[in-house]
């Protein structure tokens, strides 16, 4: 028993220390996150959080890990067998936004970064990145799935889940920034940016 509250005890500071960075990088982003912020906000010793980890680098990872993995885990719980390519393809991408907009200042902080220990996990556009990301990799399939249906023309399909994702991240950026943007006028947003998707996927007769 003693044994387990170590444990849990271990645990609630390693969240308090992820709470406290992940406060600090919404405010500042990941440049302005420091162990000595850390330590001030929590009035903990720097040995404290370099007993939980390694650095500031492992503080980043981490909260890249569970921030934006928690974002990108919304697409995987898209499910529809059977169904068009284009409506898998139509609801992956909206959860993604909508759970994107549910943490703007998150999301802003993980994909507008370029530093190396976040890029490890958010990076996309590298041929190839099919192999090892589950995201690109599902939407690469739903638009194989949409080309051998005749559905959609022939093309690359990792290539063009690339574009898309990255066109989607710029609809949600904008989103962000302009800020107030109300709900009614989100979903029109991503209804027509859709519309244009589909419409240049779209085999012709």
């Amino acid at each position: 028993m003693g044994r387990k509250r170590q444990l849990l005890r271990q645990e609630e500071v390693k969240r308090k220390i992820l709470d406290a960075a992940r406060k600090i990088v919404a405010k500042e982003g990941f440049r302005g996150l420091s162990v000595r912020k850390i330590t001030k906000s929590m009035d903990y010793s720097p040995g404290i959080i370099y007993h939980y980890f390694k650095n500031k680098e492992a503080i980043v990872e981490a909260l890249v890990s569970e921030g934006y993995g928690r974002i990108l885990a919304t697409v995987a719980t898209v499910s529809r067998e059977g169904s068009l390519p284009e409506a898998e393809i139509k609801e992956r991408f909206t959860k993604y936004i909508k759970a994107s907009l549910a943490a703007p200042e998150e999301y802003k902080a993980f994909l507008l970064n370029d530093n190396p220990a976040v890029l490890e996990k958010t990076s996309l556009l590298a041929k190839g990145v099919m192999e090892h990301s589950r995201t690109i990799q599902a939407l690469g399939k739903g638009i194989q799935k949409g080309i051998e249906m005749g559905r959609f023309t022939p093309c690359d399909p990792e290539l063009t889940a690339q574009v898309l994702w990255t066109a989607a991240f710029g609809l949600i950026i904008k989103i962000i920034i302009e800020g107030n943007i109300p709900p009614e006028q989100i979903d029109r947003l991503i209804n027509r940016h859709f519309e244009l998707v589909f419409h240049g996927l779209t085999a012709r007769e």
